[in-house]
């Protein structure tokens, strides 16, 4: 895929090369003993997060029966650094099928840019607008956590340890007790600081990465998509004086097409029915490539918004196993819950926006001219939709729950439904 041309893709490729997404895909990034370069350095930033994960599941085991708030923290710290580690393994192990589906967001994808530049053009300034957006919020997000982190680092949590004694932690950005005691944490606090917020940094670097490359390729096979249904309600309603004239608009969309049109117009079905397949093997790509970590993704987010919420809400009780500082209640409901209920709704609003561009070329295949159009023409008309119709590949997590904004609504009406069970049974 030739992106020397930066103003003719779908695609914020600036910013794409500043995060390092551009160059861990370019097959022509410089490489090291035959491996990018770019995959050697976040190889060794993801066995860093092991290595950190690794601790966090011993603190998980150790606090899990006298500080559950705590327990929980941990619990989401880890499953967090193994999702990224998972998705990032993705990108560098799929490198040249992503680079490959990346394709999609070059304006001459189809052969029918030339008549529909102002989508083009339209897909891309949304798209650059919403990763810029992105890339700031993280960017913010992760700073301000830094600084706020320093700024409260002279307060201190109390841990209640399993042997009963209590521990004085000063709050920090992963919180690694576990490691040595209390008063040796807080005499090399600032060694721990940036040991614990190198590992903040990597998390949200390549959380941005793989977001940012899966907006791009929605956006991309939305607007591509897009063309071809402009296309296909086109038909019929333009006149081709010949195959070298421009299309001109009639305002009566009952005309009769003349004899000598109809194979000019077959032959035009065909080519965005070619157009079509294309995008549509683009499209199936992807989904192979990422339907598992995505669903995964809904899946764990969910579980995890439910045990948080529960967590936040028995944390006011009177169980000692939920007693915990006001700090780590207020970082999950201020800042874990709605993270979490921000990629769910960001998921399904993207593949909502996939599928229903999909689902829109049997309405502009309805909408074209065919009822003057020739038998040859209505047959492969009639084609197009019977082969769109059996293709229902969608993600989805059975054969009727599809992935969309109503799915999320669904989830957080399940989520409040559990948690109410749950508060009012213990």
């Amino acid at each position: 895929m030739d992106l020397r041309n930066e103003s003719n893709h779908v695609f914020n490729i600036k910013l794409a090369k500043i995060i390092g997404l551009y160059q861990m895909l370019d097959p022509g990034t410089v490489k090291c003993r035959g491996r990018n370069i770019y995959h050697i350095v976040t190889s060794c930033a993801l066995l860093y997060m092991c290595l950190i994960s690794m601790i966090l599941i011993l603190s998980i085991l150790y606090y899990w029966n006298v500080n559950i708030p705590i327990s929980m923290d941990y619990f989401w710290k880890v499953v967090t650094s193994f999702y990224i580690i998972y998705k990032t393994w993705i990108i560098i192990h799929y490198s040249d099928d992503v680079w490959n589906c990346l394709s999609i967001t070059r304006y001459d994808f189809t052969t029918l840019s030339n008549r529909s530049r102002h989508i083009l053009d339209r897909w891309r300034e949304r798209l650059a607008w919403l990763t810029t957006i992105y890339a700031i919020m993280y960017i913010t997000s992760v700073v301000s956590y830094m600084i706020f982190t320093l700024a409260f680092s002279e307060g201190t949590t109390p841990v209640k340890n399993p042997d009963g004694s209590i521990g004085y932690y000063r709050q920090n950005a992963i919180n690694l007790y576990l490691i040595v005691s209390d008063e040796t944490y807080n005499a090399h606090y600032y060694v721990f600081y940036f040991i614990e917020t190198l590992v903040v940094a990597i998390v949200v670097l390549y959380f941005l990465i793989f977001d940012i490359l899966l907006v791009t390729l929605c956006f991309g096979i939305c607007c591509q998509m897009e063309i071809v249904c402009s296309a296909f309600e086109s038909v019929g309603h333009n006149s081709l004086c010949d195959q070298h004239s421009t299309i001109t608009d009639y305002t009566d969309e009952n005309i009769k097409i003349p004899t000598n049109e109809h194979d000019i117009i077959y032959e035009e079905l065909k080519t965005i029915i070619r157009d079509h397949q294309a995008v549509m093997e683009i499209y199936e790509d992807f989904l192979t490539l990422f339907r598992r970590v995505m669903l995964w993704h809904i899946f764990v987010s969910s579980l995890l918004v439910i045990a948080f919420w529960f967590t936040a809400i028995m944390s006011f009780s009177n169980d000692e196993r939920f007693k915990t500082s006001e700090v780590i209640v207020k970082r999950i409901i201020c800042s874990i819950i709605p993270a979490m209920s921000f990629q769910i709704f960001m998921l399904c609003y993207l593949f909502g926006n996939v599928h229903n561009q999909k689902d829109s070329v049997i309405f502009a295949l309805y909408s074209s001219n065919w009822t003057e159009m020739d038998m040859k023409c209505k047959k492969l008309i009639l084609l197009t939709m019977k082969l769109n119709n059996a293709n229902q590949k969608k993600l989805k997590f059975t054969r009727t729950k599809i992935v969309n904004l109503e799915m999320f609504f669904k989830t957080m009406g399940n989520c409040y439904t559990v948690i109410s069970v749950l508060v009012n049974n213990i």
